[in-house]
């Protein structure tokens, strides 16, 4: 299975402190180990994940958060800037076809 399809997600009322447009919990089993808010834009989306996996690698993280925009979201972005919370770094996905990378 890849990383994002472990995970299932839940939507609830966005984050207005953050301006977010959506906020989702993800959950491994019954368990949130991690939240993002998601900012809708005209060309770009913009993402901020807080999560609580310490063992995932950014990759596995960012392949979280691409299975969140393709399968809940609907996304249709070109790109997405995604920042981790546990960094504050930046990470661009790239739209290829149905998928980001």
């Amino acid at each position: 299975m890849s990383a994002g399809s472990d995970y299932t997600f839940v939507e609830r009322p966005a984050t207005r402190a953050s301006g977010a447009n959506q906020t989702w919990d993800v959950l491994l089993g019954e368990q949130v180990v991690a939240r993002a808010d998601v900012y809708f834009g005209e060309s770009q989306w913009g993402v901020s994940l807080a999560d609580k996996l310490p063992e995932l690698d950014t990759s596995e993280l960012l392949r979280i958060v691409a299975h969140l925009l393709v399968w809940e979201c609907g996304c249709r972005a070109d790109t997405v800037d995604v920042v981790l919370s546990r960094t504050g770094n930046h990470y661009p996905l790239i739209r290829t076809g149905p998928d980001y990378v």
